[in-house]
């Protein structure tokens, strides 16, 4: 079969190096372009043409940097003095987190760099730690209740009485009866917490009773002894602070207070070292003008306000101002290009912002030259060199994108399949239970995730990003530089890597689809089988098992019984029992050995072997030795069946070739008498050589028949003499002259000048040759050269013939020797088939060798005999060849020379009545027949051919139609128009014929589907020798005298025929007069013969 190109191993080999390179083009164009629009460029800004200072990303950077300058600002004004840091600041935390409602005075009083200190070492963040969370663990309503012995009732002390062995006062105060009823009426909403004994020290010097605060107090208050580090303005800790005030002040609203703030205050002095004052360091200028009329700029020239600042007139990439004084915000853009997005998001911010709300004027520009080195500077530095290539980078995702849509479908295609055949090929892997294998492909997916997401860890891990108020991000450090592409590749790499690792559980999944066998691989699919299928086994056998599972346990319960109710004397009769069941089992083995013998002698061809039945015990055993006798008295039937079948084919065989070859030699020497004959009608010349053709080709068909049917059967007998090949070969190459010259076929003959000599039988061998030569007529390209040559080689005799192909050779060599097997594939010649196996097989009966090569067109045959040294008187062999043909073969071959029979008995019965036409020897026996029924009868007739190309007959009558004419005649008329239509006409469709009488004359119509039969050709349609498929061959068309046949008929009734054909249907119309007007015709013809 011829390899398909897309399924072979190169196909597959191209369509995936494609995936890759177009799967890591759409990957690299899209993670740059993704990380690049982070710093503004975006497909739509590079259509657009934006300059940086006109993008998103740069009104995203002077949002953040906007905002920590007037955060800065806003923080300076609680945390500063005179504009400027002051550590020493004192600052009421509690007042500045409530806005002046929960003032602690000095006792919530730090400084400035105390509450940095707390940030620094984290104990403010600790605190808020224990208050926040762990201290939600502990009891809030078990103030009034002594702890301790609670503690100590909870463990099991009974605490109202004094006992020997537990010395209740040695564990807790002496405890009433009354505080044990307490203590089990109490049910604490959390843990009780015992304190330290620093804790309880220090409570009782501020005279405070731990059993009267709650546990959750003595927690916080334990913990901010050991994690407070700094004192407030008073001297005291803040624990300290709300011992002092337990029913105004909550300690875990102090510390969790306390984090806020030292977290705001350590972020402004953070701060502080990012806030540019100089515009030397930033690019960004700004001008601010709060409600008391503070200004707040970086640009010396600006320091006198706004209004200076905008009246500074320049060409500003990006500039914006926001005026509330008059009520309003008045809005204005003094950017080149005014509704640029990076003013937009600007405009947003500061309009939507409560931060900018403090301030009633603003302006803020950004340096036209960008000197200085910041993130504006980067950024635009690196979207100038990208813009240019940003074309570049979204046709790499386009192509890349589509190239593997296209790969990835091929691909899936190409998955289990190969170059050879449509079989579906399934690998190791596919080989696994469908769970198991799910499982596999999970672990394999999960480790593409990992291996992508430690090459996006690689590539992207040091970069870190800002967030605009949007919720927008956007990339910074030196990420989109040229010199830092490597990102991206890596980043591609990994995820192309995932993918492709994907593909392999991806592409198991698909040949199991393709296999449908998804299911069927499953274990629960297995199981279930297996299960379903002893079920049904067990179910099916269900006597025998249930009897041997009743006997089963039957035995283990007497088993158990004399064990368990009589002792050893029970154990020794079970071991009897034991031992007189291994008896019962050796014997019924032996049985079994003897069945198993039986049936390996029968296997073996002993069909008369008998297993005796007098030895064998056991009813199974008896059964089954039983059944296998009856196989062997059936199978020697069955074979004695065959033979006698295989007699009676050869016979027919041999029958029907005799039966044919004796009225065929009549035929060909009567044809042979015919040509010598001077006759001068072409026609009549056309119509010999047509019977000489098809004689002749008859005759070779069954010699060929008589040929191969010997062979299979073994009846032949070979004569063996010593024979020169030389000469054999010579004799054969001026027999096939005049063949070759006609063919245009150039022979090149090689042969040795000292002879040749082979044991072989002379006619046997020539019919070898012939064969080859024979084929070599049919099947050589002409014009081309062909190469006989008889060589000595190792004490053997080789001759060989070669020749290039006329058409394609799309088989085995092996196949060609097959019967019935045509080189020729489109039948264009006369072949039986039957050449080339019948030259291999009598070359095998003459102890030859006979080997056929094949390289492309290039077609050879070598035929090998050993070398006979001394040459030996002929000698007659009783050899009797092993017959090799099959039954199948037989039927098919003799079917096929029963045909050409009957094919050759209806071309001469049409010759002889076209012959008795032109002599005018033809009478018609008319009768009146009622033709309604007689076109019913032509159609049933009918049915065995129709139904050989699925198609079928209706007939559309009036009800007892008669007319007057020669049944006989008409029937053949009818029948050739009948097999005309079945043979012209579409497969699968029906033949209607229809029949109408009127005005003394009856319509017969035959229409049928198919090709429409041109003008022309309609015109000739009737001419003798004439066929409207010219191509059809000798098997399915006829000799062109049908119709003409059919037309003389039908002329001589005084009726005429045409036909019409249009691009659905062919009609062919007979007319023909009724019954009362052909007796007034014959009545007239009368009168006027007695006037006469």
């Amino acid at each position: 079969m011829k390899e398909r190109k897309l399924y072979s191993l190169t196909g597959k080999l191209i369509v995936f190096l494609l995936l890759i390179v177009f799967a890591a083009s759409a990957l690299f164009g899209g993670i740059q372009t993704l990380m690049l629009s982070s710093v503004g460029l975006t497909p739509n800004a590079a259509a657009k043409k934006y300059a940086f200072e006109e993008t998103t990303a740069c009104g995203t950077l002077v949002q953040r940097q906007l905002h920590n300058v007037m955060s800065y600002y806003n923080d300076m004004s609680k945390f500063g003095t005179n504009g400027q840091y002051d550590g020493t600041k004192e600052i009421d935390y509690r007042a500045f987190a409530t806005d002046g409602e929960g003032s602690g005075g000095i006792s919530t009083t730090y400084t400035i760099d105390q509450l940095v200190k707390m940030y620094d070492d984290g104990s403010s963040a600790d605190l808020n730690e224990v208050a926040a969370y762990t201290a939600d663990n502990y009891a809030t309503n078990d103030a009034g209740i002594d702890k301790e012995a609670y503690l100590a009732y909870e463990d099991g002390t009974d605490v109202s009485q004094e006992t020997e062995e537990t010395d209740v006062a040695a564990l807790t105060e002496e405890v009433s009866a009354a505080d044990a009823e307490t203590f089990d009426s109490f049910s604490p909403d959390g843990e009780v917490y015992f304190p330290s004994d620093n804790a309880v020290k220090s409570l009782k010097e501020k005279k405070i009773d731990p059993a009267d605060v709650s546990s959750q107090f003595l927690y916080l208050y334990d913990q901010g002894m050991s994690l407070e580090t700094q004192k407030t303005k008073a001297g005291t800790y803040l624990y300290e602070y709300a011992a002092a005030n337990l029913k105004k002040v909550s300690i875990r609203d102090l510390y969790m207070t306390l984090s806020g703030v030292t977290e705001e205050v350590a972020a402004f002095k953070n701060q502080e070292s990012g806030i540019s004052v100089d515009a030397d360091d930033a690019n960004l200028w700004y001008c601010l003008e709060d409600k008391e009329g503070n200004i707040y700029t970086n640009v010396d020239s600006w320091k006198n306000g706004y209004t200076t600042a905008i009246a500074q007139k320049s060409s500003y990439p990006f500039a914006f101002a926001v005026d509330r004084t008059g009520g309003a915000d008045k809005v204005r853009s003094y950017a080149t290009r005014k509704n640029s997005p990076a003013v937009e998001a600007a405009r947003s911010y500061l309009l939507n912002n409560q931060i900018a709300d403090n301030y009633q004027k603003i302006f803020v520009a950004l340096d036209p030259d960008l000197a200085a080195s910041d993130y504006f500077s980067q950024y635009s530095e690196i979207y100038s060199q990208w813009l240019p290539k940003m074309q570049l980078l979204l046709l790499m995702i386009a192509v890349g994108g589509i190239g593997t849509l296209v790969c990835l479908v091929l691909f899936t295609l190409q998955a289990g399949r190969n170059g050879k055949n449509k079989e579906i090929r399934l690998y190791f892997f596919d080989q696994w239970y469908t769970e198991i294998a799910a499982a596999a492909a999970i672990l394999i997916v999960m480790g593409a995730v990992g291996i992508v997401a430690v090459c996006i860890e690689l590539s992207y891990g040091g970069v870190h990003y800002i967030q605009n108020f949007d919720g927008n991000y956007i990339y910074s450090g030196s990420y989109g530089n040229e010199a830092d592409t490597w990102r991206s590749l890596v980043a591609a790499s990994g995820i192309l890597t995932g993918f492709l690792i994907t593909l392999i559980p991806y592409c198991s999944l698909v040949r199991r689809i393709k296999a449908r066998n998804v299911w069927k691989q499953s274990f629960l699919y297995c199981v279930g089988h297996r299960i379903v299928s002893a079920g049904r086994t067990f179910y099916e056998g269900r006597q025998e098992s249930e009897r041997t599972i009743l006997m089963f346990c039957v035995f283990c319960g007497v088993q158990i019984i004399l064990c368990c109710g009589f002792g050893m004397f029970g154990v020794f009769l079970t071991l009897v029992m034991d031992a007189a069941v291994l008896l019962l089992l050796l014997r019924e083995a032996s049985g079994r050995k003897q069945i198993e013998h039986g049936l390996k002698e029968i296997a073996a061809g002993d069909l008369d072997y008998k297993i005796d039945l007098t030895e064998l015990q056991g009813e199974d055993n008896l059964q089954l030795a039983g059944i296998v006798n009856s196989l062997g008295e059936g199978m020697k039937a069955a074979v004695q069946e065959q033979m006698k079948s295989e007699r009676l084919k050869a016979d027919l065989i041999t029958n029907v070739s005799h039966d044919i070859k004796t009225p065929l030699t009549s035929i060909i020497n009567y044809v042979d008498l015919l040509k010598r004959e001077n006759i001068e009608n072409e026609k009549a010349k056309d119509y010999i050589r047509v019977l000489d053709e098809k004689s002749q080709r008859l005759k070779q068909l069954t010699e060929d028949l008589v040929e191969a049917s010997k062979i299979s059967s073994g009846n032949i007998k070979l004569e063996f003499m010593n024979l020169n090949l030389n000469e054999l070969v010579q004799q054969v190459n001026g027999e096939f002259a005049e063949r070759f010259e006609s063919r245009n076929l150039d022979l090149i003959c090689i042969l040795q000048p000292e002879p040749l000599l082979i044991c072989a039988d002379s006619r046997r061998i020539w019919r070898v040759l012939e064969n080859l030569y024979v084929n070599v007529c049919k099947y050589a390209m002409p014009g081309t050269r062909v190469y006989v040559d008889a060589i000595r080689k190792d004490g053997k005799i080789q001759f060989s013939i070669k020749n290039i192909s006329e058409n394609a050779l799309n088989c085995e060599a092996d196949e060609l020797t097959e019967r019935f097997i045509r080189g020729d594939v489109s039948r264009s010649t006369e072949g039986s088939g039957l050449g080339l196996s019948i030259a291999k097989n009598l070359t095998v009966l003459q102890h030859g060798t006979f080997d056929i090569y094949l390289d492309g067109d290039l077609f050879k045959v070598t035929i090998t005999f050993d070398e006979v040294v001394k040459e030996k008187k002929p000698e007659t062999s009783g050899y009797t060849a092993k017959p090799e043909m099959p039954e199948e073969e037989r039927i098919k071959y003799t079917h096929i020379t029963l045909e050409k029979a009957l094919r050759l008995e209806e071309l001469l019965l049409e010759f002889f009545d076209i012959t008795r036409f032109n002599l005018q020897d033809f009478v018609l026996e008319t009768q009146e027949m009622n033709l309604s029924l007689f076109l019913e009868q032509i159609a049933d007739e009918s049915y065995g051919m129709l139904s050989a190309r699925g198609m079928t007959c209706a007939v559309d009558a009036e009800e007892d139609l008669m007319i007057q004419g020669d049944p006989d005649k008409l029937a053949r008329v009818f029948d050739n128009l009948l097999r005309n239509a079945a043979a012209y006409g579409r497969e699968n469709t029906q033949i209607l014929i229809q029949a109408r009488g009127g005005r003394g004359r009856t319509t017969i119509v035959f229409t049928n589907e198919g090709e429409q039969i041109p003008q022309k050709k309609l015109e000739t349609i009737f001419e003798r020798f004439y066929r409207v498929d010219e191509a059809r061959s000798s098997q399915t068309g006829g000799a062109g005298l049908g119709l003409a046949i059919a037309k003389q008929i039908v002329e001589l009734h005084g009726g005429t025929i045409t036909a019409t054909s249009d691009i659905h249907n062919t009609r062919f119309i007979v007319t023909l007069p009724d019954a009362e007007e052909k007796k007034k015709t014959a009545r007239r013809k009368k009168m006027a013969a007695y006037r006469k």
